[in-house]
């Protein structure tokens, strides 16, 4: 679901951050508005009573084919992923975490993040980080791998 070359840890890193968004979540939140959209939406209800059951679906595929998640091949998570996202009627990376399943929302939650554009990059561009002019007119610093 998440880039490999993130390593476990990267991937304990995101998901651990995934698990504090869902945490410090809030309804009825003002959400952004782009220009040309003067209508302010909010944030809805929770996803997390929602990403519990996903969860134990997929938990549950995964016992039917005689494995733990995390023991199936990638072919086979690969297939249940896509029933999953079918079944949801998730047919694209949403723009934002928006509930409607549980592995597409950590997916946009790392994939449209200012450290998934630096990674693609291999630079500290820090996309979504308020940062002086005069700093984006520099060329950005290569990422310094740990």
């Amino acid at each position: 679901m998440l880039p490999t070359s993130l390593g476990e840890t990267g991937v304990r890193a995101v998901t651990d951050k995934f698990v504090a968004w869902t945490r410090g979540y809030r309804e009825g939140v003002a959400l952004t508005h782009g220009y040309g959209h003067p209508r302010l939406q909010k944030s809805g209800p929770s996803p997390v009573p929602g990403y519990v059951v996903q969860l134990a679906s997929l938990a549950a595929a995964a016992k039917a084919r005689g494995e733990r998640w995390p023991a199936l091949d990638v072919d086979t998570r690969r297939a249940l992923l896509d029933a999953a996202f079918a079944s949801a009627g998730v047919r694209a990376l949403p723009p934002r975490p928006i509930g409607q399943h549980v592995v597409a929302d950590l997916m946009a939650f790392y994939f449209r993040s200012s450290e998934a554009n630096d990674e693609c990059y291999n630079a500290l561009i820090n996309r979504e980080v308020c940062r002086p002019i005069a700093i984006t007119t520099k060329r950005p610093e290569p990422l310094k791998k740990m």
